[in-house]
């Protein structure tokens, strides 16, 4: 997947996953507390050298800059790991994640999660085990025969 880097770090870390809901969206599932109000701009890692891209000083000015834009930023640089908790995934073209990867990725972040008592026991999610219902392969169906 695809993901702005400090997600990914957290993805890849089993801090972060993410669910399949009853409406079919895929939701990000904080494991970790420790990072919920960790801002994902100070998560930008270099995963080469596991090291922070951006010290403080540059952080600050990264927001001075942004204040100071004609245009408005849709990005707030203040927004924690604890804002992104529970949003869906957004998808600019028809893939997906597979399923099956995404509930294992899941199932080994909750088994870490319950060692290092980051959820209650009784926590769990539903199973989303199966690539894709049948909805989303005739809507699939349906916009490559009409041309879309």
């Amino acid at each position: 997947m695809l993901l702005f880097k400090p997600l990914k770090y957290a993805f890849d870390h089993f801090h972060i996953s993410f669910t399949r809901d009853n409406t079919g969206a895929f939701r990000l599932k904080l494991f970790d507390p420790n990072i919920r109000n960790t801002r994902l701009i100070d998560m930008v890692i270099d995963s080469s050298r596991n090291k922070k891209v951006l010290d403080a000083t540059q952080i600050t000015e990264l927001c001075e800059n942004i204040l100071l834009m004609q245009e408005p930023c849709e990005f707030d640089v203040n927004t924690t790991f604890g804002d992104v908790d529970g949003n869906a995934l957004a998808f600019i073209g028809l893939e997906r994640p597979f399923n099956r990867c995404l509930y294992l990725h899941t199932s080994v972040a909750r088994i870490l999660a319950l060692e290092n008592g980051w959820v209650e026991a009784s926590y769990d999610f539903p199973d989303f085990w199966s690539d894709v219902d049948l909805n989303d392969k005739m809507d699939f169906f349906s916009s490559q025969s009409s041309g879309g």
